[in-house]
């Protein structure tokens, strides 16, 4: 009876086995922040962005995923250049400074294609028409909003302590 294997523990370990080898949440789309700006016509726009993290995440872009939905893009930074070999749909190509002002934006750039924005400190990467449609051009200064007031309260600078 040695011999022959219990079914429970190869059940057990099989599923050990598949959840260390499962793909881990892919941490690099898990936060999301918002991009504030003043549009041409005096208007506020905002975008909300998916930051790549990491050489990996920098590298692998939008390969194999769907355009970002309207109003989203995908942050990629510390960026200058950017492939588009792999991906699906057309993307307008948004190349900001490293204070946050937006450099040049490339629209609709079909796929295997090589654009590079020399200066640019980060890419935002919209779908086809979406920079047109939310207002983004050249000389625009962005910002990042914060998250909620909560946030700012956390942060507040200290008041000199107990005393």
């Amino acid at each position: 009876m040695r011999g022959k294997p219990n079914p429970h523990r190869l059940f057990a370990v099989r599923t050990v086995e598949g959840a260390a080898g499962a793909n881990p949440p892919d941490r690099a789309h898990a936060d999301r922040r918002d991009l504030r700006f003043v549009g041409a016509d005096g208007g506020c726009g905002r975008i909300r962005v998916i930051p790549a993290r990491g050489f990996v995440a920098r590298l692998r872009g939008l390969i194999g995923r769907p355009a970002p939905e309207p109003g989203e893009g995908l942050w990629i930074e510390p960026c200058a250049a950017v492939h588009t070999f792999g991906v699906r749909e057309a993307l307008d190509l948004v190349f900001v400074s490293a204070c946050m002002v937006v450099q040049r934006v490339e629209t609709a750039v079909p796929p295997r294609r090589v654009r590079i924005g020399p200066g640019a400190r980060a890419v935002l990467e919209l779908r086809a028409g979406e920079a047109r449609r939310v207002g983004l051009r050249a000389g625009l200064r962005l910002e990042w909003e914060r998250a909620s007031r909560a946030f700012e309260y956390r942060h507040r600078p200290s008041t000199g302590g107990k005393r």
